[in-house]
């Protein structure tokens, strides 16, 4: 990753691996400096920059042996930080994109993954990978399940708080599935996140998020969102870990494949 920056125009200009020319707009002078000073370039970026400006893509120089771009279909801000904070150290170059794609609903996260990455693929007309959550509340027997975003919509926190009065089995997992499809091959990588389900509401932002803590922290999900900690998941314990260890090894096994 190199960096460029014009203090009168307050544009920075990234050329990431693999040659990708981005560049950003309405950044201050002291974002650029602490980027400079940042003992590592790829952190501070994905932490204070990435999703936080406006940018344009200028286009790429030509492509080094063993690099690898990608694109993720229409995910979230935190999963494209944790997706490219995941395979950055594999050469793998993940690139957002945007397609009207049907949020699939169905009993089985990986069937749901598998539907949404062949739809993408058909839109997109190039590999893609996307990601979805499965949640798991034990105590209400497997809901919310795919519904996450209709939760949202349709209950509140003092609703969920209600559903959740009188249970002693508090536990909640979180399936998140990563999968891949190229036109030919498909291969879907999974791992379950398990937490706890508070007595109170806790911060701002989707109701089931402001009751839930992931095992190992001391803050629900919506004080992580808050607090700026766009990824609770660290990237060696995420899908993506496994995911991107796999993609290095099919372009080896595969070059120009």
């Amino acid at each position: 990753m190199s960096v460029g920056y014009d203090p009168a125009a307050k544009i920075l200009e990234v050329e990431f691996h693999g040659g990708r020319i981005y560049q950003y707009r309405d950044v201050e002078p002291d974002i650029h400096a602490q980027f400079m000073r940042a003992d590592s370039y790829g952190t501070f970026f994905f932490a204070h920059i990435n999703g936080r400006y406006r940018y344009e893509k200028l286009g790429a120089k030509a492509s080094t042996p063993g690099s690898a771009t990608l694109a993720l279909v229409s995910a979230a801000p935190q999963d494209l930080h944790e997706a490219q904070m995941a395979c950055e150290p594999y050469g793998i170059d993940i690139e957002p994109l945007e397609l009207p794609v049907d949020e699939v609903q169905a009993d089985n996260a990986e069937e749901i993954a598998i539907k949404k990455a062949r739809q993408a693929y058909k839109l997109a007309e190039q590999p893609v990978v996307v990601i979805t959550s499965f949640w798991n509340i034990l105590a209400l027997h497997g809901f919310p399940g795919a519904y996450m975003t209709a939760i949202g919509d349709w209950l509140t926190a003092e609703d969920l708080s209600k559903l959740m009065q009188g249970k002693t089995d508090r536990s909640v997992c979180q399936t998140r599935t990563v999968a891949y499809y190229d036109g030919q091959r498909s291969k879907v990588f999974q791992q379950d996140f398990w937490g706890t389900f508070g007595t109170s509401a806790q911060g701002q932002g989707h109701p089931l998020e402001q009751f839930v803590t992931m095992n190992g922290h001391d803050k629900t999900l919506a004080q992580l969102r808050r607090s700026d900690l766009t990824t609770w998941a660290a990237p060696a314990d995420s899908p993506w870990h496994d995911f991107a260890k796999w993609l290095r090894l099919q372009r080896r096994l595969h070059p120009g494949g």
